[in-house]
């Protein structure tokens, strides 16, 4: 668990999918602190995420659950919850324009 969720956000195409198993794995640490087995471990996972999804109020979702913004979706109540910005990887992607402009200015020179 601890090892195949140790990279949060530094994996630029899965950073958001990384920083939502980061979630996950601080709440589970939180809400689960003793597990000593494979299964104690699958269990918990499963109750941290069923916490995530029905119990923990979300300031994106102006204090809904995630689980209650669902059902509303599907009851065609539909707004938008856009995810905030991720300065790691905007200022990424300003470097590699950054470069692509420098080596473009050197094939000119």
């Amino acid at each position: 668990m601890t090892q195949s969720m140790s990279r949060v956000s530094c994996c630029i195409d899965n950073g958001p999918m990384e920083g939502w198993q980061g979630i996950i794995k601080e709440m589970r640490v939180v809400l689960h602190p003793q597990v000593n087995s494979y299964d104690e471990l699958n269990d918990s996972i499963c109750k941290t995420i069923d916490y995530y999804i029905n119990e923990d109020p979300q300031k994106r979702f102006n204090g809904l659950t995630a689980g209650e913004m669902c059902k509303e979706a599907m009851k065609g109540n539909i707004k938008s919850y856009p995810i905030a910005p991720n300065h790691r990887i905007e200022r990424y992607w300003q470097e590699i324009n950054e470069k692509k402009v420098k080596e473009a200015k050197k094939i000119l020179s």
